[in-house]
């Protein structure tokens, strides 16, 4: 640092402009004499040196009555000047403090008189300043030492990657950034930034060069957080980047802000795995479903409403149309069956025809009924359907027959012998106190009981002895069982005396 001092002041002596024609020549200064014992004032301390070698160099050319400091022109210094003249074979750059710079024409070839040109010090010396804009050995060196030094970016190109990161040329100098220090947000193709010309800051020096990029990227965030907190609303939509994916949803980037996608907003597929649906690195368009400013959280969204399947219910889904559809849910009332992603119906026990279906299979439903406002579908068997099925006798107040096909709290579903779906419900069960529906059905048993009502393929029935046209409809069924069994066997059974009285005779 001495001697750069000592050039310093050596420049500083240097002529300067001669003075106008109508000016008084200004007296050269004297030359600086240095004694030979500098006295105590005149030395710098530790504290000085580490604060001049943090001091930029315009400042220290200030510092020194005006006179460029010749650090700023040692090889690796990036410098930006003027193009004040072009040469056959040289560009000549006007970089202030008197100082001309040439650099070869072959690498600006469309340069122009008075444009703006950066370029690095590669040498200085008796010819002047000779300038690249490709930095190469001590001035590549030189270059990063510097960075290092003062925290600025410097600009390297993405060689080659490997498994820990990515090999990056500043000049002629290899240097390494590892995977996690190249970008804030993971790349959905890292390959596609080799080659690719990035800032980078340098955070180790030595035998092995380290580069941090990512660092770079999170300050300039900081700065854009605050403004993009403050313009945020409800219902906006914006680009993200996926940054990670997990059990419970993924995390997008909006711009500096992270906002979190809950599993229920990544699709319309109900119980879909984030992590099949979102890759790290994905580019989406998200909609903000809530801002909170004061703890800094921000929900979003991945659904649109041009994608909302649910468009299609009333078009091609309709009431009594059939569809192929998988079940992704069993309950003990029913199964749940998607028939489009983001579009499932309940196929109720009572409706199902028989015993329920297993998540994963594929079954033919017919849609019963379509809730749009509550975004429900009823579903039925196709198979025991109504278009399918042998319309009930006699309708309301007829008696029928089936097997039990399962038993629940609030009701009975049957099966009947006509091929239709039946529901009994536990309120048209007389049952004495304390006892419970299973204690008096079983699956496979046979049940007989009254119609109450058809809801379209649905039946309710009714079994309470209570109700008149449930006594009526069970007598007149006990007299046709009675008549139909006597005429199978040609004669009934008589009283008991006529019985008793045919065994004595035996």
């Amino acid at each position: 640092m001495s001697s750069n001092i000592r050039r310093g002041r050596r420049r500083a002596s240097e002529p300067t402009e001669p003075p106008a024609e109508n000016e008084a020549p200004t007296p050269e200064p004297p030359p600086v004499v240095t004694p030979p014992a500098a006295p105590s004032h005149t030395r710098l301390d530790l504290d000085d040196l580490e604060a001049l070698a943090r001091m930029d160099p315009s400042e220290l050319a200030s510092l020194m009555d005006g006179s460029v400091s010749r650090s700023r022109f040692e090889a690796g210094a990036r410098v930006t000047g003027t193009i004040s003249r072009i040469g056959r074979s040289h560009v000549f750059v006007d970089i202030g403090g008197k100082s001309e710079g040439a650099i070869e024409l072959a690498e600006v070839p469309d340069a122009e008189l008075g444009a703006s040109l950066t370029a690095y010090v590669i040498s200085t010396g008796e010819h002047g300043v000779r300038l690249s804009q490709q930095l190469a050995g001590a001035a590549a060196e030189a270059a990063l030492e510097e960075a290092f030094a003062s925290g600025e970016a410097i600009e390297g190109q993405v060689a080659s990657r490997n498994r820990g990161g990515f090999e990056v040329r500043v000049g002629s100098v290899r240097a390494f950034c590892p995977i996690s220090r190249i970008s804030r947000v993971p790349a959905a193709d890292p390959d596609a930034l080799i080659g690719q010309v990035l800032k980078f800051r340098v955070i180790e020096t030595g035998e092995k060069i380290v580069l941090d990029r990512r660092v770079i990227q999170e300050e300039t965030n900081a700065v854009r957080a605050e403004e993009l907190w403050a313009s945020l609303e409800q219902g906006d939509r914006r680009e993200g980047v996926v940054r990670n994916v997990r059990d419970f949803g993924a995390f997008v980037d909006v711009g500096g802000i992270d906002g979190l996608v809950p599993r229920s907003e990544i699709g319309w597929s109900r119980g879909a795995d984030p992590r099949e649906v979102l890759q790290p690195g994905q580019r989406l368009e998200v909609q903000v479903l809530e801002v909170d400013r004061d703890r800094k959280r921000l929900t979003l969204s991945c659904k649109t409403p041009e994608s909302d399947p649910w468009r299609a219910v009333g078009a091609s889904i309709t009431s009594g149309s059939v569809h192929s559809g998988t079940v992704v849910k069993v309950e003990p009332f029913g199964a749940f069956v998607q028939i489009l992603p983001g579009v499932t119906g309940l196929l109720h026990i009572s409706r199902s025809g028989g015993d329920l279906p297993a998540v994963g299979d594929e079954i033919s439903v017919r849609v019963s009924g379509v809730d749009t406002d509550r975004r429900r579908l009823e579903l039925s068997s196709s198979n025991g359907s109504s278009a399918d099925a042998q319309p009930v006798a006699d309708g309301k107040g007829s008696t029928v027959e089936g097997a039990v096909v399962q038993v629940l709290r609030n009701g009975v579903a049957l099966a009947l012998d006509d091929g239709r779906s039946a529901w009994l419900p536990a309120a048209e069960v007389d049952l004495p106190a304390g006892t419970m529906l299973a204690q008096r059905y079983r699956r496979g048993r046979r049940v007989t009981a009254t119609v109450k009502r058809v809801d379209g393929d649905r039946v309710i029935l009714t079994a309470r002895a209570d109700s008149d046209d449930s006594q009526q409809a069970w007598q007149r069924h006990l007299t046709q069982r009675r008549q139909s069994k006597s005429s199978a066997t040609g004669s009934g059974f008589g009283t008991l005396g006529d019985l008793l009285k045919g065994l004595k005779q035996d």
